[in-house]
């Protein structure tokens, strides 16, 4: 299982937000370049990389930063937030980004997001699902979180497989940004609707076990932000994670 470092993006700084409430968010003083520096030099390859006031507002205001990040390392950056037009996935798709997250457009404008991809590009998009569980059943939230729907999870991965999208970023909501370990009974669940599908965890990822416990679920990857930047999983911990991927 693969661990990728996430490092989330509002007005040009390192944040993470306390379950995807805008209310609520942690500043870290951190430089976003340096720090995805930092996961490169301890073995790391991937990024997941959010631009949080793409997210919220629709309009990519980072870019700048995402562009440098092309640039100052070679980390395989998948990148979210904000792309909800096709004009949106035609620009990122020209870039060198390994992939793009897609969430809400995805959801909202199926037709109209299907056909912006040619087959030999449905490998570069991870569509985001995220959800809130409401009467045991994992609920579609969009909009930057801000929105629910009234589309269940298993059904829209269905729909995607059915169209030939086989990666999915998928977030509990009530679980990110606590530090209170990943819903594993969601995850377990995935695998089972969808045994073909690449998952990828994130939400509430708190320490080394955690990791442990999504590899033995034959997660693809699992997706930390939080946990490193406070270092409830340490840099020694990190290697050698890595180093048994």
């Amino acid at each position: 299982m693969k661990l990728i470092p996430a490092i989330d993006l509002l007005n040009q700084k390192c944040v993470r937000l306390y379950k995807g409430n805008f209310d609520e968010v942690t500043y870290y003083d951190l430089d976003p370049i340096e720090l995805a520096k930092h996961y490169q030099k301890l073995g790391c390859n991937n990024l997941h990389l959010v631009d949080l006031n793409g997210s919220r507002d629709g309009v990519n205001t980072n870019t700048h930063i995402i562009d440098n990040l092309l640039t100052c390392t070679d980390l395989n950056i998948q990148m979210g937030g904000g792309i909800r037009k096709p004009e949106d996935i035609k620009k990122w798709l020209k870039s060198n980004l390994k992939q793009l997250v897609i969430g809400s457009f995805a959801i909202k404008d199926f037709n109209l997001f299907t056909e912006c991809f040619d087959d030999d590009q449905k490998s570069r998009v991870i569509i985001a699902l995220d959800v809130t569980i409401v009467n045991n059943l994992p609920m579609v939230m969009i909009e930057g979180w801000q929105k629910q729907t009234d589309l269940d999870l298993w059904s829209m991965i269905s729909r995607f497989n059915d169209n030939g999208f086989f990666n999915f970023l998928i977030t509990d909501i009530n679980k990110d940004g606590t530090l209170q370990g990943p819903n594993l009974l969601l995850y377990e669940q995935c695998k089972k609707h969808s045994i073909d599908s690449k998952i990828i965890c994130s939400g509430g990822i708190s320490s080394l076990n955690d990791l442990q416990q999504l590899r033995d679920l034959s997660m693809y990857a699992a997706v930390a932000g939080k946990s490193l930047l406070e270092r409830k999983i340490t840099d020694r911990e990190i290697i050698k994670f890595l180093q048994e991927e």
